[in-house]
């Protein structure tokens, strides 16, 4: 990270995703001196939630380094990364919040993924989490591809497998699916002992709580033909979406998010043979962003 900083002492890098969002505080030597965190942080979905969010994840990492926030505030520079930031509404929620920091930065989740995964050099993420999506950075350019939301995309996240795994138990439980254990499972995991009643709970649900159930479907995958198409549908497309972000590229690839690991066995040989550990977490790369943004090198001798 730069330093002889124009700024404050105090910076903070927040990875705002549909679920929860994450804050490490640093110091201007780029050390790391607490973190915290926050409810969904999804600022399309979310909005005010959002930002409140943000703040409690802010103010726990300056407590878990021992700092008080009152009294360090005004000098922070907090930089997010947040999923749905790249829409205008997005945007304009932001630029119109009245925080309490002395700057605020922001980017999506992919671009500050991005750079901290390949320390602010060019390269690929494919995220799996509650959502997922790919991206380049490439010549100071991020291209996208996925990452549309759990209405119209994130095939193969958290969201997306459990609504699969709960449409396919409603097939079960009308004796109109595949012979599968997941009408007991889902219905168990949810505490609803009919069909009406599943979708009582589910009808309206966001898509965090559809995505509590990934991991059981990828136990149940190992013995159930019904939980294993979905995996391998899955699959296909992390597969494709792999594919397409390294297309005409050497760079480095970077699989992150809370179902990366459960994933990786299904992945292709040569997706997977492309894949490296990322030199830093996206809350560094937050920071990384905000300090190219806001902060001049003294080049005097």
């Amino acid at each position: 990270m730069t330093q002889n900083l124009k700024y404050g002492e105090y910076w903070v890098g927040v990875d705002g995703g549909g679920t929860k969002c994450r804050a490490e505080l640093f110091n201007e030597f780029g050390e790391s001196l607490g973190q915290g965190v926050g409810g969904p942080a999804n600022i399309a979905r979310h909005g005010q939630l959002a930002l409140s969010s943000i703040l409690t994840a802010v103010k726990d990492a300056v407590t878990d380094a021992g700092l008080k926030f009152s009294d360090i505030s005004s000098e922070l520079v907090v930089s997010a990364g947040l999923a749905g930031a790249y829409l205008e509404s997005s945007t304009a929620l932001l630029e119109q919040w009245q925080h309490p920091f002395a700057e605020l930065v922001f980017s999506s989740d992919l671009h500050t993924a991005l750079l901290g995964a390949h320390g602010g050099e060019d390269g690929v993420v494919m995220i799996t989490g509650t959502g997922s999506c790919a991206a380049v950075l490439q010549n100071s350019k991020v291209t996208q591809y996925g990452g549309y939301g759990f209405q119209l995309g994130d095939q193969a996240s958290g969201a997306w497998l459990g609504q699969m795994a709960a449409r396919q138990a409603l097939l079960v439980a009308d004796e109109l699916g595949h012979d599968s254990l997941l009408w007991q499972e889902v219905s168990q995991f949810y505490n609803c002992s009919t069909p009406s009643g599943l979708v009582e709970r589910l009808n309206n649900a966001l898509p965090g709580e559809f995505a509590r159930f990934a991991p059981r479907l990828f136990e149940l995958a190992k013995d159930d033909a019904a939980a294993a198409a979905i995996v391998k549908e899955g699959a296909g497309y992390l597969n494709e979406l792999a594919n397409r972000a390294l297309i005409n590229s050497n760079m480095n690839l970077v699989f992150s998010g809370g179902l990366a690991t459960a994933w990786r066995p299904y992945l292709a040989k040569s997706v997977a043979a492309r894949i490296k550990p990322a030199l830093h977490g996206p809350e560094w790369g937050a920071v990384y962003l905000a300090q190219q943004q806001l902060t001049s090198v003294d080049t005097s001798v």
